[in-house]
């Protein structure tokens, strides 16, 4: 079996692993009403507040206000340090394959050729990445505001004409503001810590290459390191071996599942490798086809939260169907359709527009769906240039 220090590790990149699925997909509608979204709320809220309270008592209110302002520097502001830490993370990945797996390629399991794809499939990765970093994500200022309103109009459900009490600018429709950047983001999907970044409305095709290289990559590296280890087996001459098992008090051939735990134990980082890579290639994957999802149905992952308020709405019986209003047409095209709206309870009577109660979410159509295709052509080729550009913040 394994030895202590590899069985510690795995435990913790399991953990990790564990972690980083629970944070990426536990606001997801999908996992509503489940252990994920539970876990979710529970990392993001409950723990926290509980660390909160036994601090106030242990340490006291000024220390504790001090690390306040310390977490506040890290999660509520722009700062490169997860981003240091994603990228030293892969960079130490992608090292230990070159020390411990490439001198064995080509191999009984991978050709040469393969070198073609590793190389382009790291390149493609990390090109995009650093595009998706220092890419503007779409920030509205006051020399752009006025284009920006003019991509998408307000739908009177998700989005209404107003202006944002922290930019003091008006919002485009779609837009949100960024308290980690300080600025409005057009189409803000969100706020990504690994790339110090907004994921918005110019750099979102940048951020969707990346995420499926890198469920690519993850992937793709997980077959490569398991070969490797398959490689060794033979290479070592651990396969049909025989050692002594004390139980049968005889020779017995070495099983594979044993020779496997051997080389883990004997490659340590090849070994911690493999295994994170194992662990978030589900998470990897899942997020990125949850990314693809979402947008090919024409509405982002901060739109989405939204959408879970619409429902909910729909359930207390204040969302209507307003039949005779078409909506707003605008320069780029959109396409006049029903009109949804908010009509609170106590604003039903006096309201006299011919309208039908909306019963379930399936019967609201997002205004913001092009469909399938289109809305994919949005997001690789956004319908104006950006007129700010911020500056590169890799590192």
């Amino acid at each position: 079996g394994f030895s202590l220090f590899t069985a510690t590790w795995v435990s913790v990149l399991s953990a990790f692993a564990a972690w980083v699925f629970v944070m990426i997909l536990g606001p997801n509608r999908m996992f509503r009403d489940t252990i994920v979204e539970r876990a979710h709320i529970y990392l993001t809220t409950s723990l926290p507040e509980r660390i909160n309270g036994f601090l106030r008592v242990t340490i006291g209110e000024s220390a504790m206000a001090s690390a306040e302002r310390v977490g506040t520097s890290l999660f509520g502001r722009r700062n490169p340090i997860f981003q240091i830490f994603g990228i030293v993370l892969y960079l130490l990945g992608v090292g230990v394959f070159f020390i411990e797996a490439a001198p064995t390629i080509p191999n009984r399991y991978v050709g040469s050729w393969q070198w073609v794809t590793i190389g382009l499939s790291l390149a493609v990765n990390m090109v995009s990445y650093t595009l998706a970093c220092i890419k503007d994500p779409g920030i509205v200022s006051a020399e752009n505001v006025d284009s920006a309103c003019t991509i998408f109009a307000p739908d009177q459900l998700l989005y209404f004409e107003s202006k944002c009490r922290t930019c003091h600018l008006r919002k485009p429709a779609r837009s949100k503001h960024c308290s980690a950047c300080g600025h409005c983001i057009q189409m803000l999907d969100h706020h990504c810590i690994w790339l110090n970044n907004c994921v918005g409305l110019y750099n979102a095709r940048y951020f969707l290459v990346f995420l499926v290289s890198f469920a690519n990559i993850c992937i793709y590296g997980s077959y490569i390191f398991a070969t490797i280890l398959l490689e060794l087996r033979h290479v070592r001459g651990l396969v049909g071996t025989l050692v002594w098992d004390d139980d049968a008090m005889d020779m017995v051939t070495l099983s594979f599942k044993s020779s496997i735990l051997h080389l883990m134990d004997e490659n340590v980082l090849l070994a911690i490798v493999t295994v994170l890579l194992f662990v978030l290639t589900p998470a990897i994957l899942f997020f990125a086809a949850y990314q693809i999802r979402i947008s090919m149905l024409g509405y982002t992952s901060n739109e989405e939260s939204k959408w879970l308020n619409v429902d909910d709405a729909i359930k207390d019986g204040v969302v209507f169907c307003i039949h005779g209003e078409g909506g707003t047409s605008m320069s780029n095209g959109e396409m006049d359709g029903s009109v949804f709206e908010l009509v609170e309870k106590e604003d039903q009577e006096a309201d006299v527009r011919a309208k039908t109660l909306v019963t379930r979410l399936s019967q609201v159509k997002n205004r913001y769906d092009r469909g399938p295709w289109q809305n994919l052509v949005l997001l690789m080729s956004p319908p104006q240039a950006p007129t700010r550009f911020s500056k590169p913040h890799v590192l």
